[in-house]
């Protein structure tokens, strides 16, 4: 039996709802696993959540063929005026952006900034007061499962059940998706490889390790390979060594598909991102480059380098002057490893000295373990935005 001796009662775990959300894009034939969520049944048939108040209010609307993708290329996620209410405090106004496949975008604002509420309706968890997203040019609510399909989603918190066991909640979760046979094998293997989970595949989630437990849920949000990942503070809780790794994943999924990722890290937003958008009391507020938004790239910006080698200096042979000081990271979360020791570069760089001292320390064979530019302008900009926008509606009230 999939959920073993205690699928009569439900497994007891996070997130409720939410998981049904995350997992839920399943054929009509997933139902036997639901028997313990009798309550979203009717939604995983098929059913349509309403439908959304409102509209695009003349804003612009990408007109589509009536064919599933037909005219949206690599596009995989459109958002278009999208507001949602909660009676009337307003926690989304009038968001507009797109994702696109071979991008990471992120989306970045102070804590109750939206994100949050903005993503779970974008994945059709929420139903909007106003607005309209489409994944691969499918209308979310209106296409269901069919646009669903299109998409993984990982919340802040991912929605395990924690009596069951890995390969138990990843089989459920997987025909929930409406795998089955030969493809689900095959994506349980595959996803298992990527994401390290042998050695726990057959523990109790309960059991795990805040890093591995976030890894089960990249694991259910990998499954069915989508195009599109959307993820809620991904790092949330991960130390140094697990944010590197899941960086590093990120990153190598970013040719094949579209990322939307929220944070409130920036330094995440200027390693990871090719775009940001900052959200401030519901409102998008500023939309670019992460290095452009921080200001000018050509003039020198704070620099910080973590690397990871043998020898005595990374900077040995480096011409950087005064203006850049590297010192030994001894108290660091990084660990040492084959007497290599963990060094912290920091200084006032250009662009050109940036790339020098890449190519040295490339050359020397040093391990690059963090690297971030313009994170002092670019905190700068976030608090200039989120705070004045802050006070302008403030003012506004008045």
């Amino acid at each position: 039996m999939l959920l073993g001796a205690g699928a009569r009662r439900g497994p007891r775990g996070a997130g409720g709802g939410e998981a049904a959300a995350v997992a839920g894009w399943q054929s009509a034939s997933s139902l036997p696993v639901l028997r313990h969520l009798p309550r979203l049944a009717t939604w995983w048939r098929g059913s349509r959540l309403p439908e959304a108040r409102g509209g695009s209010r003349g804003r612009r609307v990408m007109d589509q063929t009536g064919e599933a993708g037909q005219g949206a290329g690599d596009l995989l996620l459109e958002v278009i005026d999208l507001s949602k209410d909660y009676g009337p405090v307003r926690a989304v106004a009038g968001l507009d952006f797109s994702v696109r496949r071979g991008e990471i975008v992120g989306l970045l604002g102070p804590n109750g900034a939206g994100k949050s509420t903005a993503m779970r309706v974008m994945v059709g968890y929420q139903v909007p007061s106003g607005g309209t997203i489409r994944l691969a040019g499918e209308d979310v609510f209106r296409a269901g499962a069919a646009a669903k399909q299109h998409l993984g989603y990982l919340p802040e918190n991912p929605p395990l059940y924690l009596e069951m066991r890995v390969d138990e909640y990843l089989t459920m979760a997987g025909k929930l998706k409406g795998l089955g046979g030969d493809k689900l094998s095959g994506e349980l293997g595959r996803t298992a490889e990527i994401l390290g989970l042998a050695e726990v595949w057959r523990r109790p989630i309960g059991h795990l390790s805040r890093g591995f437990r976030q890894r089960v849920g990249l694991a259910q949000c990998l499954l069915g390979d989508p195009p599109l990942l959307i993820l809620d503070e991904p790092a949330t809780g991960l130390d140094p060594n697990q944010i590197a790794d899941l960086r590093r994943l990120l990153l190598s999924w970013r040719a094949r598909k579209g990322i939307l990722l929220s944070t409130h890290i920036l330094a995440e937003a200027l390693m990871l991102c090719d775009r940001v958008l900052v959200l401030s009391r519901g409102r998008l507020v500023a939309e670019g480059d992460p290095q452009a938004l921080a200001g000018d790239e050509a003039g020198p910006v704070e620099t910080i380098i973590v690397v990871r080698g043998p020898g005595s200096d990374p900077l040995d042979g480096f011409e950087a002057g005064a203006a850049l000081q590297a010192r030994r990271d001894e108290r660091g979360a990084w660990q040492t490893r084959d007497r290599q020791m963990v060094w912290r570069i920091e200084g006032a760089l250009d662009q050109a000295a940036r790339a020098r001292l890449l190519a040295h320390l490339v050359a020397g064979e040093w391990d690059l373990l963090e690297w971030s530019a313009g994170l002092g302008a670019l905190e700068r900009s976030f608090r200039k935005l989120t705070l004045e926008e802050g006070d302008e509606r403030e003012g506004g009230r008045g």
